[in-house]
């Protein structure tokens, strides 16, 4: 993670941690920036993370130093799996009715026990971790069933004792069983980053990092990124008019939502139904909560952008590369992506199809070209030739937009009214004012969206075109678009607007009442007062208090509600038939495949000092930071033996690509791996050919998986 370099406005937290008696421990391939100030420096070769994790978990549980009720009640560990399917023993199994993410365990001297859905904790029960059970099903048949947690020693001392993991990672036994004491003794933080969950086995990574189970008390979780919060932005947009009133018809609609959801199944929690009430929604036109005059103005759907590229962008063919993905799986990539559709698992979601070539690509602000896997080389030889117009809005010259029809210049963040991206890392909600007017031509991106509103109305009119039908089946009437978006020209005034967003965020109860667009003026930040109903807020499963520390999880760890999971709990073992075929039900090990081709050199990446991407990167003061430009740190090792000296222009390459960049010959760098930090604009690389020209973009099989509680 390098919080020195990615955390820097919170990174005085962890130092004052330290003060107090904290050990910062920094896990890395390089040795970083951070370590100078960590109590441990542990260097892991790259992408062996879930190996690291699994022998640290291996070692709290054969010294029989785990928190043993924590993992009963928190975790699956206690469910029961029959040795003859290594599926869970479900209520349909036993009962030959019932749920089917209804699930078991093993109370000693009286046997099988129906897991609670709505309460983890076990009030005094104790139920069994180890042990092979018979067990007579519906059908007359008898099985023998053994608990999750058994399997899983069984693997973690046959695979990851810490002397197996040593060739895997690099971590020294000795150092492995020093920091698993650690760990079961201590309150332990684990700061994940958000670069695991890009990795092509970040599942696993992520799977294995939380085996140590520490959680949802203060001093401990699992962090990384999350936003929500601001709840007004949904509610400005979807009520049929300004003013709390209106406001309160659409919390109303969304609350009967949520309490019908939970009438249906007593035991979902508040995040469970909301979870729930989306999925069921998906794919389908939200008029209930977005209409003006029975007008309806807004809704459509979110799909999953993966589909779009793999029938448009050109990734098809790449991701069905066997060579470059998991090569252990006994089915290609299509199979897999063929039964999903087959069996219906995104049916409504899978927009547009195949049969529906994009002919307008309208990027705001994303910069598609520079932050997608394979840039330049993917999308325009294969999305390009298909579009009849690409409109770009950005608040500069990108290089989408070197390669647009039109760009529309949006004005930056001080030339209007915006806001800090609410997380739980500050739990503040902060305005950034206007500075200034927008400068030239530029607008705020909502003064260009309505202006364009309005054209193609009066164009509509021009042709005598009355009504059209979207995407998802509503049908609207052009003439009206314009004041269906704007709330009949009220939302165009940009204080009004942000009020709007504002006073609805404190009705809807997540910032203290009375908060309005004035008050923050006045104040600048104001802190949150509750989560929301948004998922990913929700999912922090922890009460907000004030001028308390936030720690995810405790509604779990203190009041026993279950986590959103088909097995409403932590789940490690997961009996989706693809993850039984591929060895993958329960956390483990896989090598990083070989994306790009077979070469000697692995590239890694992070945030660069100071950077949100690109946005600050050609800043002057930002360049002082760095050498300003792009370079690729490279060890001493492998630059000698390669002839390349600190400052020279490398080429970079393999199968996908390549850049032209400087090279920082860089004894903390691990031989066999090259960084590449994030951030650099194309514009700073020779021909506009960045670290993104070479990525593959390679994406897992498993994430097409569905039918499984979804």
């Amino acid at each position: 993670m390098n919080p020195v370099f990615t955390r820097i406005p919170f990174y005085h937290f962890i130092a004052e941690a330290r003060y107090n008696g904290a050990e910062v421990v920094n896990i890395s391939p390089d040795v970083n920036p951070s370590h100078t100030h960590a109590d441990y420096q542990i260097p892991i070769n790259g992408a062996s993370d879930p190996a690291f994790g699994l022998a640290l978990t291996q070692v709290m549980f054969a010294e029989n130093i785990a928190d043993w009720q924590f993992l009963k009640e928190q975790t699956d560990f206690g469910y029961l799996v029959r040795t003859d399917t290594r599926r869970y023993l479900r209520q349909t199994d036993v009962e030959g009715e019932g749920r089917e993410d209804q699930m078991y365990q093993w109370v000693p001297g009286q046997g099988l026990k129906l897991a609670d859905r709505g309460q983890m904790h076990l009030k005094g029960v104790d139920i069994a971790l180890e042990g092979v059970f018979d067990v007579k099903l519906a059908d007359g048949k008898t099985v023998q069933v053994t608990p999750v947690y058994a399997i899983f020693r069984k693997k973690l001392d046959a695979e990851y004792t810490p002397e197996k993991q040593y060739p895997i990672t690099g971590v020294h036994p000795d150092v492995i069983r020093m920091l698993a004491r650690k760990i079961a003794t201590k309150k332990t933080n684990i700061m994940l980053g958000y670069n695991a969950c890009k990795f092509y086995h970040g599942d696993l990574i992520e799977r294995a990092m939380c085996a140590s189970g520490n959680w949802g008390k203060h001093g401990t979780g699992i962090r990384c990124w999350a936003a929500g919060f601001v709840e007004g932005q949904g509610i400005a947009m979807a009520k049929p008019g300004p003013g709390a009133a209106n406001s309160e018809i659409i919390l109303a609609a969304r609350d009967a939502g949520v309490a019908a959801m939970k009438a249906q199944d007593p035991t979902m929690t508040t995040e469970i139904a909301v979870g729930e009430m989306l999925r069921r929604t998906a794919g389908r036109e939200r008029q209930a909560f977005n209409r003006v005059e029975s007008t309806p103005v807004a809704g459509g759907t979110t799909s999953p952008p993966a589909f779009w590229w793999y029938d448009h962008g050109g990734y098809k063919e790449r991701w069905n590369r066997k060579e470059w993905g998991d090569t252990s799986l006994p089915r290609s990539f299509d199979d897999y992506y063929n039964e999903a559709m087959e069996k219906g698992w995104w049916e409504g979601i899978l927009k547009p199809g195949a049969d529906q070539p994009p002919r307008v690509l309208f990027e705001a602000t994303g910069d598609m070209l520079r932050r997608s896997r394979g840039g330049k080389k993917t999308l325009v030889e294969n999305l390009w030739p298909k579009l009849k117009a690409i409109v770009v809005i950005d608040f500069r010259l990108s290089e989408t937009a070197m390669y647009g029809d039109y760009f529309l210049p949006a004005a930056q963040h001080y030339e209007k009214i915006t806001s800090g991206m609410p997380t739980p890392h500050v739990l503040n909600f902060t305005l950034g004012d206007r500075a200034t007017e927008p400068y030239g031509e530029s607008k705020v991106e909502w003064d260009i969206l309505a202006g364009l509103i309005q054209k193609v109305a009066e164009v509509a009119a021009k042709r005598g075109l009355v009504e059209y039908t979207g995407g998802n089946g509503a049908t609207r009437n052009y003439a009206d678009l314009p004041n269906a978006f704007s709330l009949d020209g009220y939302y165009n005034d940009q204080d009004k607007r942000w009020d709007e967003v504002i006073r609805d965020t404190a009705l809807a109860g997540t910032l203290p009442m009375g908060t309005n667009l004035q008050a923050m003026r006045e104040k600048g930040h104001v802190r949150f007062t509750d989560w929301g109903l948004a998922p990913l807020s929700l999912s922090q499963a922890s009460p907000l208090e004030p001028n308390k520390t936030h720690v995810p999880f405790r509604n779990h760890v203190e009041k026993g509600e279950p986590f959103p999971t088909f097995a409403r709990r932590a789940q490690f073992y997961i009996d989706h038939e693809w993850w039984l075929e591929s060895g993958e039900e329960l956390p483990t090990y896989k090598p990083n495949p070989k994306m790009g081709g077979e070469y000697p050199l692995g590239m890694t990446s992070g945030h660069n000092r100071w950077s949100i991407h690109t946005m600050n990167q050609a800043n002057k003061v930002i360049l002082d930071t760095h050498r300003g430009e792009p370079h690729v740190m490279v060890s001493s090792e492998d630059a000698s033996a390669r002839g390349v000296k600190d400052d020279d222009l490398v080429r970079v390459f393999n199968d996908v690509g390549s850049f032209l960049v400087r090279a920082k010959v860089a004894p903390n760098v691990k031989p066999g791996q090259i960084i590449s930090y994030n951030g650099w604009a194309p514009f700073q690389y020779k021909n506009w050919d960045g670290e993104n020209e070479i990525e593959p973009g390679m994406v897992k099989w498993n994430g097409w998986a569905g039918g499984y509680g979804q």
